[in-house]
């Protein structure tokens, strides 16, 4: 009666252990290079470093709960950039536009694809300066400072601007639940810079999911 127990629980552990470094295996690589590190309103937007950037955050959030990571492929990106868009476009924060075609998450997918089951959106709405509800020395030529520090209010950039936006989704129940879905197998994600937003410019962004 102990052999057959004694063999079980050798495989159980041998099993979890196998798990553990798999799930340790498929972690996303860090970003790596340069150019994730400009400023996002340095020239025309970088809509792929934004979404590989997204992607990465994302999916570390997948990995620690042992979640199979996301893949990102053109329907998603697709039907993201065209909320991003259109949000920045009409200045108006919100999952349903009064923009024909693309109404709401099931009119944006379907002019991407039919091959979906379900899907998802997150969206946010930000500055192009780190302000991150830090207080702030006000200024008229953008030249903003903290007001603890007194030092310079940086640009976002591809990368601080991913982080914090899949930081405020994951401290969010509603978005997180979009995050950890397991249904959903890809993920896409942009965004839009209003120039004539507050603060020297405000950013709108969308996060979609599939599966």
């Amino acid at each position: 009666m102990t052999h057959p127990i004694f063999r079980n629980s050798f495989f159980s552990v041998f099993f979890l252990l196998i798990s553990t470094i798999s799930a340790q295996a498929a972690c996303p690589a860090p970003l790596q290079g340069n150019s994730y590190d400009r400023q996002i309103n340095s020239g025309s937007i970088n809509q792929d470093l934004f979404n590989r950037a997204v992607l990465y955050y994302t999916n570390k959030i997948r990995c620690r709960r042992s979640l199979p990571l996301f893949d990102s492929t053109r329907d998603v990106i697709g039907a993201a950039n065209t909320q991003a868009r259109n949000m920045t476009r009409t200045r108006t924060y919100s999952h349903n536009l009064n923009v024909a075609g693309a109404r709401d998450l099931r009119q944006r997918m379907r002019a991407q694809t039919r091959n979906f089951r379900s899907a998802g959106e997150n969206i946010a709405k930000n500055f192009v300066y780190v302000l991150n509800g830090r207080p702030y020395i006000p200024a008229d030529n953008c030249a903003f400072r903290y007001l603890s520090s007194r030092q310079p209010v940086p640009i976002h950039t591809y990368r601080s601007l991913a982080e914090e936006l899949v930081g405020s989704w994951e401290n969010s129940p509603d978005h997180l639940v979009n995050i950890v879905n397991r249904r959903y197998t890809r993920m896409g994600a942009a965004f839009g810079i209003d120039r004539r937003g507050q603060l020297c410019g405000e950013v709108y962004a969308s996060q979609v999911f599939a599966g």
